[in-house]
């Protein structure tokens, strides 16, 4: 008993600690991409999508220097919001403030 009572207690202490450093400011900028526009091969632009999957529909576009802001990560993707978009964007064309 008292074991699993000691271990509850770390894990709302360590879960309290990271929901601290997840509500700290991050920002983004996008870089590397083409810069020849062409939708039709998807060069040129970042896709926003809905969910963090290349197959899911694209919310929006993004563009070299653009800054976001990063709400989160899932693997790979991060979850951002600029403009009224608010989607997911693949990591690797993100440079980030949060230390991902």
């Amino acid at each position: 008993m008292r074991k699993l009572l000691l271990a509850g207690l770390l894990t709302g202490a360590l879960g309290a600690s990271a929901g601290d450093a997840r509500a700290q400011y991050c920002e983004g900028t996008v870089h590397g991409l083409s810069g020849t526009y062409n939708l039709a091969k998807g060069t040129g632009f970042l896709a926003v999508r809905a969910q963090p999957r290349a197959s899911a529909r694209m919310v929006g576009q993004f563009f070299n220097g653009n800054t976001t802001e990063i709400l989160g990560r899932q693997g790979n993707w991060y979850r951002v919001a600029i403009g009224g978009i608010d989607g997911w964007a693949h990591a690797r064309w993100i440079r980030n403030s949060c230390g991902y």
